[in-house]
Order: structure tokens, then C-alpha cells, then sequence
């Protein structure tokens, strides 16, 4: 009887035992799996790696995609929020916006010629400036018969914005262009400066 019980006990101890190493196994394995499930999900965030044997035409491709897309960015409108009010505005807006907070005062000609548009096309931008309640119209102090615009307290506290945000819209680039060597940076630098001494070329002689 007694030999019975122990041989029970012994095989009770043998389970417990399984059971503890097939767990510590299964642990490890999903660890391990979990390690390469990280692994594989950072490699598909990667970009492509550069082919060395790209061609020319492959190159000018690529940087007439790149040109257009910053453009496209250029031209999407950006969202700020003020005291709960989010103001949805378009870049000929934050523009005009800016420089109104930087020449406070500034009248519709002189607003004008600072961003090298048209009276109208300044008029079209302020009046939406003003519908928004972003700037307001005033009396000069110098001639009562001139109208100056400057900015209400919720177009100053979107104008002591613009940094920062342009910073977070261009955020991945930026990284991008961190992670560039100083050697690479150089190089790229001396070509783009042969690029747009063509391009000026272009622009100067069309035909």
C-alpha cells in the first residue's frame, strides 16, 4: 500500500512537472513569436530601399512626384482650434492672416504687395478673414479715411500657432531628413543646386 501511494505521489510530481515545462514552453514560444510578429510589422513600415540600378528616367519621375505632392500639401487647408471653435483655414488665408499679425495695421494695397497678389485677390482672402471674426477693419490713426486691418484675439492666438503646426505638418519629413547623413546631405545638396540652376535656365529661356 505504501509503495502504491508514493508511486502516486511520484506520479502526481511527474504531471505538475509536465505541465510546468510544457507552459514555460508555450511562454516562450509566444514571446518568440511575438518578437518576430514586431520584427515583421517594422519591416513593412520601412520604405523601400533605394535600387542601385534605377535608372534616369526613373530618377525625374520620382522627383516630379515628390515636387508634386508638396505642392498638394501646400494647398490643403489646416485646422486650429480656438476656446472650442475649430477654424478650417486654406493657405492664401494663413498667409494674409500672418502677415496681418506681423504688420498690425497693415492697409489692403500695402497687404497686397507684401504677398505679391492682386487688390481683389487680397479682398476676396480678407472678407473671409472677416466673416470667420479672425481680423477686424479699423480707422488709421495717421489718415481716418484709410481702412487697416488687424487681428481679434482669436486670429492672434492662430497666428502664435502657425509655427508650431507647419512643424507637425511637416513632422515626417523632417524625421526623414534627420536620419540623412551628413555626407548624403552635402551630395544632395550640390545636386539639387545643378537641378535648379536648369530649371531657372527653363524658366528663363522657355523656348
Amino acid at each position: 500500500m505504501k509503495k502504491e501511494k508514493k508511486a502516486k505521489k511520484l506520479d502526481v510530481k511527474e504531471t505538475k512537472d509536465s505541465k510546468k515545462e510544457t507552459k514555460k514552453k508555450s511562454a516562450a514560444e509566444e514571446k518568440k513569436e511575438g518578437s518576430v510578429q514586431k520584427k515583421e510589422k517594422s519591416t513593412v513600415q520601412k520604405p523601400e530601399q533605394s535600387d542601385s540600378s534605377v535608372d534616369l528616367d526613373a530618377l525625374k519621375k520620382l522627383m516630379i512626384d515628390s515636387a508634386a505632392l508638396y505642392q498638394d500639401i501646400l494647398v490643403l487647408p489646416q485646422t486650429f482650434t480656438v476656446n472650442d471653435i475649430s477654424y478650417s483655414l486654406y493657405p492664401s488665408e494663413l498667409k494674409a492672416l500672418e502677415m496681418i499679425g506681423r504688420f498690425s495695421g497693415i492697409n489692403l494695397t500695402q497687404l497686397a504687395n507684401k504677398l505679391g497678389i492682386s487688390k481683389s485677390a487680397i479682398s476676396k482672402c480678407s472678407s473671409k478673414l472677416l466673416e470667420k471674426e479672425l481680423i477686424r477693419k479699423e480707422k488709421s490713426a495717421v489718415n481716418v479715411r484709410e481702412v487697416v486691418f488687424t487681428l481679434t484675439p482669436d486670429g492672434q492666438a492662430i497666428f502664435d500657432q502657425l509655427e508650431t503646426v507647419h512643424a507637425k505638418l511637416f513632422a515626417p519629413l523632417n524625421t526623414a531628413l534627420n536620419g540623412i547623413s551628413p555626407q548624403e546631405i552635402k551630395a544632395l545638396h550640390r545636386i539639387f543646386l545643378t537641378i535648379t540652376a536648369s530649371l531657372e535656365t527653363i524658366v528663363k529661356h522657355p523656348n
